[in-house]
Order: structure tokens, then C-alpha cells, then sequence
């Protein structure tokens, strides 16, 4: 009769241990992200837009509007949000900061990204049927109805 060697009885030994052990420990769910209120959802998009050197930003909250001038909102949601990128620096004078303002049009030409910021706006403001865009001090903007 052959011995099993001391790598074989090792893992024979690691194998039934496991089964044995198998059912005794929970198994644990991964855990989603927790869901964000509309404010922090708000807040978050504007501080995104900061970061990539967007001067200033800000939002307007339009409640009750969305279906003024609009037909054919599938929803009950009435109320429109605009969220504004301004490149206007004050610190001094008013003047616009040109690096900014390349960062805006930028922005404003994606539109792969304003709809991904759209649409966790509307995940999270569950009144909320359409999300605008606009360059401040112009006509540019891009809303995004829902």
C-alpha cells in the first residue's frame, strides 16, 4: 500500500475541512451603493463640473413647468432643474476666464456626458422631467427630457 505523501494529505485534509465547514458560515451580499437624495445628487454633478475647472457653477429648480410648454411627458413629474456653468471671474473685475470657458464649451459639446449627468439626476429627484445645461451669459444650452 502506497502513502500518500505530506502535499496529498495536505490537500485532503484543506478539502474536507472545507466541506465540512461549508453550510457553517453566512454568505455575505455584496452591498449596492446606497441610493443618493436629489439635493446630494445635485450637489455631487456641480462639484464634478467644478473639478474639471469650471469656475462657477450653480442650479435653478423650475417646480411645476415641465409640461407648459412640452407635450407628451409619460410621467406624472412636473418640475425642470437647470444647472448653469458660468467661466465669469469676479475676483478682480468681471472677466471671463478664458481656460474656463474652453472647459464649458467642452462640457456642453458632450453630449454622451451631460446625458450621463441627466440621467443620475433624474434617477435620484423623482420629480424631476427634464434637466437643462447652459453657458452662462449665452443662448447655449441642452436640456434633456426624460
Amino acid at each position: 500500500m502506497k502513502l500518500p505523501n505530506s502535499q496529498n494529505l495536505l490537500i485532503a485534509s484543506l478539502l474536507g475541512l472545507s466541506t465540512l465547514f461549508a453550510g457553517s458560515y453566512p454568505l455575505v451580499k455584496a452591498q449596492s451603493e446606497p441610493k443618493l437624495g436629489c439635493q446630494a445628487t445635485v450637489n455631487k454633478v456641480l462639484q464634478e463640473i467644478r473639478s474639471k475647472g469650471v469656475r462657477r457653477t450653480w442650479f435653478k429648480l423650475y417646480e411645476e413647468r415641465a409640461n407648459e410648454n412640452n407635450t407628451g411627458n409619460p410621467t406624472n413629474r412636473t418640475d425642470e432643474l437647470h444647472i448653469i456653468l458660468s467661466a465669469w471671474d469676479f475676483t478682480k473685475k468681471p472677466t471671463v476666464d478664458s481656460r474656463s470657458q474652453s472647459i464649458i464649451d467642452n462640457i456642453m459639446g458632450s453630449k454622451s456626458l451631460l446625458k450621463s449627468w441627466a440621467d443620475r439626476i433624474v434617477v435620484n429627484c423623482s420629480n424631476t422631467a427634464i434637466v437643462g445645461f447652459g453657458n452662462d451669459q449665452s443662448d447655449w444650452g441642452e436640456d434633456y427630457y426624460i
